[in-house]
């Protein structure tokens, strides 16, 4: 009976541990520098680990030192620096990559045994007036990039580390490691908007990190410390922001402009959550003062629902910001009028909220396509499609029967994400209609058009808009969100095993090569990374394609027009006449097409092109059929390349699990009797396989991201035979596993043993 109550006290630690540990993650992405990082995180790090001590280091690769901010009693902050090497526990962590735990730092003979050069500095005990025993250490890195170490000290209760904790570090060093990657991106700037400072010798370096340090542990921003504990002039500091952000200071408790009239029958809390002030409007042209002029999402906002066909911005303090709304809340006697369609507050809010309660007409007719709230909808839509990295988008209105509603495609999958008012699905309708310049007026048959879309963080992107007749006089919208990339590494997206055989291939000096699949596989993707294995100064490569979602240097992309004749198959007429080396079509749609690529590939050109199709051995069918003569198909035949993708587990929350041994039998039968030639997984206890579980990150679907599946069928004289021979689907398959290639659901097998997918979802791409 003790030992069940102790069982049962240990998983009840462990479930609240695992609860505490999520939101210590989600608080370490919320940070917003890396002096939040080392010194408020740290505090939760405490409470989560139940130890008495914390400590992030940050590397720096150019001096090859660790650094981090010690609070010294008296709430004094000191700045500790180490080198990286074995002569310190953090160093030796940083110099070799290890985790390391010493049960007493003060026994000579245990750090001797890690390494001869390892010592405890305890001055800085003194320093603290604590007494260290034991620490616990990891490295944090991104991609193998040394970011920093973490250390524990002192379990509470004189207790020791477990592997459990250790375990738990390691995966808390891993998110640490990504957050200090993003914070390293962006925290550059920080220093730098307050460059000017240090080269007005105003302050010193030193004391600008020192300043950020205390900025972050008494929650203040840094302009604020600056003023007040380094004695940084106001007019000084705000001048210099002033001059980062290329704009000009204004003092706001100083200011002559009085926006009460402009304001009226405006929500001022929505102004002082977003730390922005409107102080005048003149013809259209709108005046801002804000503490963040670089932060345009906000702005295009608030210049969209002013109705504002320009805008001005000027820096203030923060704090002078939230005085000046106060002051103008006080003067309006803290009442709130109303527009005539909701306050601005109410809109914005309503809109994040997923449903607009503004007035609601009874009929369409009454809401116009360029009200303030389609406006918005419509852009915070797309804005964020964008940011959930969807493919698609689709609207799906219902009449006046229900809501309409908003789904995203996302990792191949659609997901509900919001609904829209019966009153503005319409509207919203049309006004897609009117950015893609169709006839908003034609509601009866399919209509295709495009949408070139600013982001508020200033990304252009495209989207391919598709309008159908739905029942009840509805209209659908899909659009395809078409962003600008660039080509992946080619041994990044494909096995090791497969590339090595590809890359060959696509080298040749002529003759074609396929990848085939269906809609939104990857094609144009890999082919893009083909490309860019073989894009020279020697070679000339023409490309077609419909649309140019992908850009490369060298590579002269033709778009598609087929309103006005600019078919596949005329741009491939006039490749052929443009000196190529390299053509690639983006898809082989018709015989015309195909012939033309095989002719050309048999007279001295490299031919790269897509074809949807099931697998590597039916493309060779499908082109036949379509009247490719067999014999030329032969002999220009280099490859094909059959791919799919399949939605991977969330490595946030996967959970491991050892399958039933009849779990184990399905797999291994579905594989084939190579099994245990490539996968070489022998059943067991200790066999781990994953499973979806869900969690915050990927929307608690389990699923998150993406992987490539891949059957390459080299042009072997076999297979050259089987051509010619005319053979059938499956004689054609078996000449291909002969001659190595693996299936698209054998390679899924593999990756569910490689532990990043599950058999559900390789089956819902792959046929038996």
């Amino acid at each position: 009976m003790v030992g069940r109550t102790t069982n049962e006290t240990d998983v009840g630690r462990r479930l609240e541990f695992e609860l505490q540990y999520k939101k210590l993650v989600n608080h370490i992405h919320a940070a917003t520098n890396v002096n939040g990082l080392m010194i408020s995180v740290r505090d939760r790090i405490l409470d989560v680990y139940k130890v008495e001590m914390a400590t992030i280091f940050l590397a720096d690769s150019s001096t090859k030192r660790l650094s981090s901010w010690v609070l010294l009693p008296g709430e004094y902050l000191r700045k500790i620096r180490i080198p990286i090497d074995n002569s310190s526990i953090a160093g030796f962590v940083a110099a070799t990559g290890e985790c390391l735990h010493i049960h007493d730092v003060y026994n000579p003979e245990e750090l001797q045994a890690v390494s001869p050069d390892l010592q405890f500095d305890s001055s800085w005990d003194q320093k603290g007036g604590m007494q260290t025993r034991q620490v616990l250490a990891a490295p944090v890195k991104f991609k193998n990039a040394l970011m920093g170490v973490i250390q524990l000290i002192n379990k509470q209760d004189n207790e020791d580390f477990s592997d459990y904790d250790a375990l738990h570090l390691r995966d808390l060093a891993e998110t640490l490691g990504i957050a200090l990657y993003n914070h390293h991106r962006i925290g550059t700037k920080i220093f730098q908007k307050f460059e000017d400072l240090v080269r007005r010798e105003l302050i010193t370096r030193a004391e600008l990190d020192r300043a950020c340090a205390i900025a972050s542990q008494q929650n203040k921003d840094v302009e604020t410390v600056l003023m007040e504990n380094f004695k940084i002039g106001k007019i000084d500091l705000g001048q210099v922001l002033a001059g980062f952000y290329r704009t000009e200071y204004i003092d706001l408790r100083e200011t002559h402009y009085d926006p009460e009239d402009l304001l009226k029958g405006v929500s001022l809390d929505y102004f002082r959550k977003v730390l922005l002030v409107p102080l005048q409007k003149d013809q259209g042209r709108i005046l801002l003062a804000t503490c963040d002029p670089a932060d345009q999402s906000v702005i295009h906002e608030v210049s969209q629902v002013m109705r504002c066909s320009g805008v001005e911005v000027l820096f203030a303090f923060r704090t002078d910001i939230e005085w000046f709304i106060d002051r103008l809340k006080n003067r309006q006697g803290g009442t709130k009028t109303q527009h005539k369609q909701g306050s601005f507050d109410d809109i914005i809010n309503k809109i994040s909220e997923e449903v607009i309660t503004a007035k609601v007409p009874e009929r369409v007719e009454q809401t116009n396509i360029d009200d303030r709230p389609v406006v918005l909808l419509v852009r915070k839509i797309i804005e964020d499609a964008y940011k959930a990295s969807a493919s698609d988008i689709h609207i799906e209105p219902y009449g006046y029967k229900r809501d309409g509603e908003v789904r995203f495609r996302i990792d191949g999958a659609c997901s509900h994400v919001r609904t829209i008012p019966k009153a503005y699905i319409k509207p919203v309708v049309a006004r897609l209609k009117v950015m893609a310049d169709l006839n908003i007026s034609e509601r009866r048959k399919p209509q295709d058009g495009k949408i070139k879309f600013r982001t508020t963080h200033g990304k252009d992107i495209e989207l391919r808009v598709a309008t159908l007749p739905t029942a009840d006089g509805n209209e659908d919208v899909v659009l395809r969100i078409l962003a600008d990339s660039k080509p992946l590494p080619l041994d990044q997206i494909i096995p090791e095993y497969i590339y090595e055989k590809m890359l060959p291939i696509i080298k040749k000096p002529y003759g074609i090569f396929l990848v085939v699949g269906p809609t939104g596989s990857g094609k144009t993707t890999t082919l893009h990374s083909a490309l860019n294995c073989i894009n020279t100064p020697e070679k000339k490569i023409w490309t077609a394609e419909d649309p140019v979602e992908i850009t490369q240097y060298r590579l002269r992309q033709v778009q598609i027009r087929t309103n006005i004749g600019l078919t596949f198959a005329a741009a491939m007429r006039a490749f052929l006449r443009a000196d190529p080396d390299v053509i690639m079509i983006g898809e082989m749609r018709d015989n015309e097409t195909a012939k033309m690529a095989i002719e050309a590939s048999l007279t001295g050109h490299l031919v790269m092109s897509t074809l949807h199709t099931n697998s590597a051995p039916e493309t060779i069918i499908r082109l036949i059929d379509m009247g490719i003569d067999p014999f030329n198909f032969a002999d220009s035949l280099l490859g094909i390349l059959a791919q799919r993708l399949v939605r991977t587990l969330c490595v946030k929350c996967k959970e491991a699990y050892n399958p039933s041994k009849k779990e184990y039998d399905h797999l291994m039968q579905n594989y084939g009797v190579m099994f245990m030639d490539n996968i070489r997984a022998f059943y067991s206890d200790s066999l781990t396989l994953y499973r979806a579980k869900g969690c915050p990150a990927c929307n608690n679907t389990g699923y998150r991201g993406r992987a490539g599946l891949y059957e390459l069928l080299v042009g072997s004289h076999g297979i050259k035979k089987l051509i010619i021979d005319r053979a059938t689907v499956e004689d054609i398959r078996k000449e291909a596993i002969n001659d190595g290639m693996t299936v698209l659901l054998q390679e899924g097998i593999h990756l569910i043993f490689n532990g990043q997918t599950d058999f559900n979802q390789v089956m819902s791409v792959c046929m038996q």
